[in-house]
C-alpha cells in the first residue's frame, strides 16, 4: 500500500503523465525482477521498496529516483535511456516515482503470491 499522497502534478500535460505511467510500467518489473534475482529473497525487496517509498512520501522525489538509479547499477541492470533523460525534469521525476511505486505494489503482490505457493509445494 502506498504510504503517501501522490504528487500533485501542476505542470505536465495529461499525455506526458500517461507517457510517464507507461514508462514506469515498462521498467518496474525488470527492475524488481533483477533485484530479486540478486537478493534471492523478498525481505530485501520489501526493505528497498520501503526506503524508496519513504523518500518519495517526504517529497524527496529526486532522492528516491537516484536511489532507484543506484540500485540499477548495484544489480548490474542497464539503466534505460528514458530514465536517464528524466534527470533535468523534477516534475517528471515526481510523477514517474509515484507511478513506479504503484506498479511496485502490484508486483510485490505477485511476488508474495508466487512465494507463498512455492512454500506450499
Amino acid at each position: 500500500m502506498m504510504d503517501h499522497q501522490p504528487h500533485q502534478n501542476n505542470n505536465l500535460s495529461p499525455a506526458a503523465v500517461q507517457l510517464l505511467s507507461n514508462v514506469s510500467g515498462a521498467y518496474a518489473a525488470p527492475f524488481w525482477d533483477g533485484l530479486l534475482e540478486v537478493t534471492g529473497s523478498l525481505d530485501p525487496i520489501r526493505a528497498v521498496r520501503s526506503a524508496i517509498a519513504a523518500l518519495n512520501g517526504c517529497g524527496k522525489y529526486d532522492e528516491a529516483f537516484h536511489l532507484v538509479l543506484a540500485l540499477y547499477d548495484l544489480a548490474a541492470i542497464d539503466i534505460p535511456n528514458d530514465l536517464s533523460e528524466l534527470g533535468p525534469y523534477p516534475e517528471g521525476i515526481a510523477v514517474f516515482m509515484d507511478e513506479f511505486l504503484l506498479d511496485t505494489e502490484d508486483l510485490l503482490l505477485d511476488y508474495e503470491y508466487a512465494d507463498q505457493h512455492r512454500a506450499e509445494t
